[in-house]
């Protein structure tokens, strides 16, 4: 087993650094995939075309947080075995987790390819016919590949339990490339709108997934194995998914509680939802820095939780909340000031671009907020206490959604609602977090035992 990756000694701060740095540009990767899909549609197509992918970003978020629970989850338990120094169960975790994400992919396809319109019509209840039609295409395309976010979810996070944190900027760089001159091909060149985006999408997952499983192969051969050795381990799946349900639905309650606020979104119309759709991709990208700290969180601390060391845990803890909070700050700085250009670069105009601008703004003054949250929670998710890890999102985004529905409906509040509330759920969620973290209740859930 390859110890280089070990993050059980030297110092911990550095290592979660050096580990996230990768991470970060894999996720500016990400959000560049994301917005190639809204640039291209809104410039070269039209702005109802960017409300529709924009109303399916909400739901195809919900899909890939169910895939990167269910494979966070398990990642959280090979890299506890992996602290451990446990090379079979390493191997019988990894192949469990890879036949749960076949499983769960071929569920979640059904789902989105037959529940579509359901789904955006009645759920996320967007009135206009021209935004649903393009919507529910768009959706029934994108989960035909749900089977390749599964086994590509699972794959990146059996590399960061191991401590490869380049493996998943490699497959994301791939991904990212390919969705770019595939949706300018489809777009520009044969005029496919929104199903040209969407054929570009899965088209780009199906290659990241071969490229994802052909480096993994080579590179560790504990994970060399076929589609033959991929099984159930009765032991090993209960163990999965005791981390991986919470965190399944930790993420399926942020996803569906973006789900649900695309519905207030909705309420107002195409305007909004054109300017929503900008908002947020500018919000992913301030939360770059906090998301990549806290995934090299979690696995830091499933690695020395596994392996008895809870205290440098809690010193790196101090570190990584300073620069979480120091790196979110300057990006927000940053999409601040060129918030305008941002939005014409969508091709907004008029009252969707003024409220795109305001919403960006908004959002900038209050990123502190979740930089503080985000590692915090993540430390209790690796340590093994991912339930209170759930209850902190349910809470959070219980009570955003509340606050944003009772200044829409009962007090007339108006459109800037969908944003003013968003930093009522976070400082609640940053209380419940840091109150759990400070009890020490989270050193005493560890799942595996160091193997001398």
């Amino acid at each position: 087993m390859n110890r280089k990756l070990d993050m059980t000694t030297g110092t911990g701060w550095k290592k979660v650094i050096i580990f996230a740095i990768p991470l970060m540009i894999g996720n500016i990767l990400q959000q560049l995939y994301n917005t190639v899909d809204g640039i291209v549609v809104g410039r070269f197509v039209s702005e109802t075309a960017l409300a529709a992918v924009g109303n399916c970003g909400t739901l195809t978020f919900l899909f890939v947080g169910i895939a990167s629970g269910l494979s966070n989850g398990c990642g959280i338990v090979v890299s506890q075995f992996f602290g451990a120094g446990d090379r079979g169960d390493i191997r019988k975790a990894a192949s469990t987790s890879f036949a749960l994400a076949l499983s769960g992919g071929v569920i979640m396809m059904a789902i989105g390819t037959l529940g579509a319109r359901a789904l955006l019509g009645g759920l996320m209840n967007i009135r206009e016919k021209d935004i649903l039609d393009a919507a529910v295409l768009y959706i029934r395309i994108y989960s035909l590949g749900l089977v390749f976010q599964f086994i590509y979810n699972v794959t990146a996070a059996m590399m960061r339990a191991v401590g490869d944190s380049r493996a998943s900027l490699y497959f994301l760089a791939v991904s990212t490339m390919t969705n770019l001159v595939l949706d300018l091909l489809f777009v520009l060149r044969f005029g496919l709108g929104v199903m040209g985006v969407a054929v570009a999408t899965v088209a780009a997952q199906f290659i990241s997934v071969i490229f994802s499983l052909t480096y993994m192969r080579r590179k560790y051969d504990i994970f060399a194995f076929g589609p033959s050795d991929i099984r159930f381990d009765p032991e090993k799946s209960r163990m999965c998914l005791k981390m991986g349900i919470p965190t399944i639905l930790q993420s399926s309650v942020i996803g569906l509680g973006g789900v649900l606020m695309q519905r207030i979104v909705n309420h107002f119309g195409r305007t909004l939802m054109a300017a929503f759709t900008v908002g947020n991709r500018m919000e992913n990208y301030i939360f770059i820095p906090i998301q990549g700290l806290a995934v090299g969180m979690s696995t830091f601390t499933g690695q020395n939780v596994g392996a008895g060391k809870p205290e440098r845990v809690k010193e790196c803890w101090k570190r990584i909340e300073l620069s979480s909070f120091i790196l979110s700050s300057v990006i927000a700085l940053i999409v601040y000031v060129f918030s305008s250009r941002i939005a014409t670069l969508f091709g907004l105009s008029g009252e969707s671009f003024d409220l795109a601008v305001r919403m960006i703004h908004f959002l900038c003054m209050f990123c502190f907020l979740f930089a503080l949250y985000l590692p915090t929670v993540n430390v209790l998710s690796g340590s093994g206490d991912a339930y209170f890890a759930m209850l902190c999102s349910f809470s959070t985004l219980s009570i955003r959604i509340i606050a944003a529905a009772i200044m829409v409906y009962l007090l007339g509040v108006g459109q800037h609602a969908v944003w003013t509330s968003v930093p009522i759920g976070w400082i609640v969620c940053l209380s419940l977090a840091v109150g759990r973290y400070m009890s020490g209740k989270w050193q005493e859930k560890a799942l595996v035992g160091r193997k001398n």
